[in-house]
């Protein structure tokens, strides 16, 4: 998402995201005015992870998270629909 934002040539830009995410948006791309779609998307679980969580989770294995496996295939396919629709092509 920053690399997207340091590309546009848009001047505003809707982020339908956590909003989170605005404060390095803006930061990244400054001459662009970018709005929340909803400033109401707050997560406290996605304010959690950090890289430092994440590399201790890779390296220990720990605070994995377990589902049953109908419940992984419908998450993995949610996930693939969310990467296509950043992709050339993918559905935008």
């Amino acid at each position: 998402m920053l690399d997207a934002a340091r590309a546009t040539r848009a001047r505003e830009v809707l982020v339908a995201t956590e909003v989170g995410m605005l404060y390095q948006l803006r930061r990244a791309a400054p001459q662009v005015d970018f709005q929340a779609v909803n400033d109401r998307a707050s997560c406290k679980y996605m304010k959690m992870i950090t890289p430092a969580a994440l590399l201790r989770c890779l390296l220990d294995g720990v605070d994995e998270v377990d589902v049953d496996p109908e419940t992984s295939a419908l998450a993995r396919r949610s996930v693939q629909r969310m990467i296509e629709i950043g992709q050339p092509g993918g559905g935008e």
